[in-house]
C-alpha cells in the first residue's frame, strides 16, 4: 500500500521529523515523507502564527502561511492510501492514536497492528477530521517506542501489506474526544491535588463538575507542548 509519513506539523517535536530523516536516508518502496510545518521546525517551535493541526481543512490561497500549508497538506494525503502522522508528549503513558468521525474504518486494523491499542476519534479541527485516511500516532517522550529506527521497521512491513491482508484487531480501547481541561479549570477544581493518570476514569463528581459524562479519562495531562492547556477528558466508546 501507498503510505505519507507526516513528520512536524508540530515543529518541536522530535519523533517524527526522525523518522522523516531515516525514511529519506533509507528509502522505502511505496513509502514518501513530508515535513509538516517546515518553518515551526527551523525555529524548534510547535507553530509560527497558528497551530497548523488546528488550521484544516485550511485555504490554499492564504496569505497566513499555516492555512495555506494546511491545505497542500490535506491535498498531498489523498493520494494515499494511508497517512501517517507522527507526535509526541512529554506525559508518561500516553501512547495512542487518533483518527477522525469519518476515518476509513481500515485505520483502526492499522493502528492495532502497529501497536497502539488505544484510539481516540477527534471531532475538532485537525488533520484526522478532514483526511479519513490519516492515522496519528501520539507516543511518549519517555516511552521505549518513542524511537524512528523502531517505527522505521513497522513502517516497513506496513508499506508491505495490502489494505485487504490486514490482520483483524487485537482488543482496541476506542474513545471519543469529550473535552479540553483548561489552566481555569485547574484552577477551579484544584486538579493537581487530584492525582490524574492518563487513561484511568476520573470521579463521577469530578466528570460532572467538569460537564462531561462519566466514566471520563484524562489525558494529555500537564503536556509541556500545550502549557495553555491542562490536559483534556475522553470517553470510551467500546463499552
Amino acid at each position: 500500500m501507498k503510505i505519507l509519513v507526516i513528520g512536524g506539523i508540530h515543529g518541536n517535536e522530535p519523533l517524527g521529523l526522525e523518522l522523516v530523516k531515516l525514511i529519506e536516508a533509507k528509502p522505502i518502496k511505496n513509502v514518501d515523507v513530508v515535513l509538516g510545518n517546515e518553518r515551526a521546525i527551523a525555529q524548534n517551535s510547535r507553530f509560527v502564527k497558528q497551530d497548523l493541526n488546528r488550521s484544516f481543512p485550511g485555504n490554499i490561497k492564504s496569505k497566513n502561511y499555516e492555512e495555506k500549508k494546511a491545505a497542500q497538506l490535506l491535498k498531498l494525503c489523498s493520494n494515499y492510501d494511508i497517512s501517517l502522522d507522527f507526535h509526541n508528549t512529554y506525559c508518561p503513558e500516553n501512547n495512542c492514536s487518533f483518527v477522525g468521525q469519518e476515518a476509513n474504518e481500515y485505520l483502526y486494523k492499522v493502528s492495532s497492528y502497529l501497536d497502539l491499542n488505544r484510539i481516540i476519534v477527534a471531532d475538532y479541527e485537525c488533520i484526522n477530521k478532514y483526511a479519513s485516511n490519516c492515522l496519528s500516532v501520539e507516543i511518549s517522550l519517555d516511552s521505549k517506542e518513542c524511537n524512528a529506527k523502531l517505527w522505521y521497521q513497522k513502517v516497513r512491513k506496513l508499506s508491505q501489506l495490502e489494505i485487504k491482508d490486514l490482520p483483524e484487531t487485537s482488543k482496541i480501547e476506542s474513545y471519543k474526544f469529550a473535552a479540553r481541561m483548561t489552566l481555569e479549570d485547574r484552577d477551579r477544581l484544584n486538579l493537581q491535588s487530584k492525582d490524574l493518570k492518563a487513561f484511568k476514569p476520573i470521579s463521577k463528581i469530578l466528570a460532572n463538575a467538569m460537564g462531561v459524562k462519566s466514566p471520563a479519562f484524562p489525558i494529555f495531562i500537564g503536556d509541556g507542548y500545550t502549557p495553555y492547556n491542562y490536559g483534556a477528558l475522553i470517553n470510551r466508546l467500546d463499552v
